[in-house]
């Protein structure tokens, strides 16, 4: 399992982000999404592998967030792989290439998100075969190394269902052993993180957790 540095979420994902598995979170925008997933990178000490589709990495946070945990944060930057795919077509080929990529010295994968891209040309054409294979190429290299993937998703209002519901939900729900969801609450600098899906786990629970210049911190600190 790799530590999320937050335990009420550690906790309620049975431990942390766990190895060999793909792990959705999804939530609104500034729900936390990004934040989450660079800092259990930076708290892991190795290599992560990181496909930034939206431009929402940024080495300025990851650097205060190194800073107020005490840690170099030149060495931090370094261990952030970073790829940006600029549209669907190019995204498929920085998936591919993570085959040859990652290996040992890598701890994490993060896509975020795997649906910018695919959101903003899917009115032109059905590439919903297309993301699916993304996501079991992403599934064969988080089993092949041994290491978590995270799967970033946006959300979409379902005027049917009167809910929001995240982009793709059957291709990735299908693909996801673990879904987590993040929202954003009333008090400023509030989220609560939600366990939709998990392996073990009961579906249903909830994590109280806060935004912070450290990155994502439990409540009660």
């Amino acid at each position: 399992m790799l530590s999320t540095g937050v335990k009420s979420i550690d906790e309620l994902l049975g431990g942390g982000f766990a190895e060999g598995v793909l792990t959705q979170v999804y939530g609104s925008f500034a729900s936390g999404k990004t934040t989450l997933a660079m800092q259990t990178g930076l708290l892991s000490g190795k290599k992560i592998a990181y496909v930034d589709t939206e431009g929402g990495f940024s080495p300025e946070r990851l650097r205060q967030m190194a800073e107020k945990r005490g840690l170099d944060p030149e060495e931090a930057l370094q261990r952030f792989i970073l790829f940006t795919p600029s549209d669907f077509k190019e995204q498929r080929r920085v998936i591919g290439s993570l085959k040859r990529v990652v290996d040992g010295s890598f701890s994490l994968v993060v896509v975020d998100s795997i649906t910018a891209h695919y959101r903003a040309e899917e009115q032109r054409k059905n590439l919903t075969n297309e993301l699916a294979k993304q996501l079991q190429v992403l599934l064969w290299i988080a089993r092949k190394n041994e290491v978590p993937v995270i799967v970033i998703n946006q959300v979409h209002f379902d005027s049917r269902a009167e809910r929001t519901k995240p982009v793709a939900e059957h291709t990735l729900g299908y693909r996801c052993k673990d879904i987590l969801r993040l929202d954003k609450l009333s008090t400023p600098g509030m989220r609560v993180a939600l366990l939709e899906r998990h392996r073990f786990r009961p579906e249903g629970l909830m994590a109280y957790f806060r935004i912070t210049e450290r990155g994502v911190e439990d409540v009660g600190e």
